[in-house]
C-alpha cells in the first residue's frame, strides 16, 4: 500500500519530497506508455478487420426479369464429384460450385441462342485443369479461362452492382454470385437466372432438388460478381 500510495502522491503532487521534475517524466512516462498501448491496438484491430470479409451488399432487383430456365447441375453429382480441382487438394464435391455454376451458364446460353454447345461441370473443370486455370488452393485463374473455352469472355467485377447484374441477366448472360450459405455460413457461388416478387433467382449448386432457390435464402447478401459468357 505504500508503494500505491507513493504513487498516487506523486501524480497528484501531495508529496514534498517528490520534484516537480520527478512528476513530470512520471507523468510523461504514463502518456508514452499509453500511446504505445493505443498504436498496437490500432495495429491488432487493422491486421484482424484486414483477414474478416467485406459485409457484402444487399442486392434486390429493381423490376422483374424473365426468370429462365436452369439448367441445373449439382457439384456433389457422383460423375464428377471426386475429381480435383487442378493441383488442389480440394475437389468438385467440396469446392466445386463456381465452376458448377459456369457450366450451367454457359449451357442456358448456348441453349438460348441455339448454339452448338453443351458442357457439364465435370468436363469443365477438365478443360481448366489443362489450361492450368486453377492456383494451387484451386481459385480459378480468371485470365486463363480463354484459353480453356476459346470462344468465351470472363467478366470479373471489382464491386457489386445492381445495374450490371441487371444488365448481363438483360443480354441473356448469367452472373455468377458470391454468397454465404444461409446467408451467414460459408462462402458459396450461385448462378443468377432471372428475378421475381422483389428477389434474384438462382440456380444453386448445393440443391439436391435441381429446383430454382430465391436469393433470399441467402439474404440477398452478394460479395462478389463474376461471369462467363460467349463472345459475340
Amino acid at each position: 500500500m505504500k508503494d500505491y500510495r507513493n504513487r498516487w502522491e506523486i501524480l497528484y503532487g501531495t508529496s514534498k519530497k517528490v520534484s516537480k521534475r520527478k512528476r513530470s517524466e512520471l507523468i510523461a512516462g504514463f502518456v508514452i506508455l499509453g500511446m504505445v498501448m493505443i498504436a498496437v491496438l490500432m495495429l491488432v484491430g487493422i491486421f484482424f478487420s484486414g483477414r474478416q470479409p467485406k459485409d457484402g451488399v444487399i442486392l434486390e432487383p429493381e423490376r422483374s426479369i424473365p426468370v429462365a430456365e436452369p439448367v441445373s447441375f449439382m457439384q456433389k453429382d457422383p460423375a464428377w464429384a471426386k475429381d480435383r480441382l487442378g493441383p488442389a487438394k480440394d475437389t468438385m464435391a467440396s469446392s466445386g460450385c463456381l465452376v458448377t455454376a459456369i457450366a450451367s451458364g454457359l449451357d442456358m446460353q448456348a441453349k438460348a441462342q441455339g448454339r452448338d454447345f453443351y458442357i457439364t461441370p465435370g468436363e469443365l473443370n477438365e478443360k481448366f485443369t489443362a489450361a492450368d486455370a486453377y492456383t494451387d488452393g484451386g481459385a480459378v485463374i480468371w485470365d486463363k479461362v480463354r484459353a480453356a473455352l476459346p470462344e468465351t469472355e470472363a467478366l470479373v467485377s471489382g464491386s457489386v452492382s445492381g445495374v450490371q447484374v441487371r444488365q448481363l441477366l438483360e443480354q441473356g448472360r448469367f452472373p455468377v454470385v458470391k454468397v454465404r450459405v444461409g446467408g451467414t455460413g460459408a462462402y458459396h457461388w450461385v448462378l443468377l437466372i432471372g428475378a421475381e416478387d422483389g428477389h434474384y433467382i438462382c440456380m444453386d449448386p448445393l440443391s439436391e432438388s435441381g429446383e430454382p432457390v430465391s436469393l433470399e435464402a441467402f439474404k440477398d447478401r452478394v460479395y462478389a460478381v463474376r461471369a462467363v459468357f460467349f463472345a459475340e
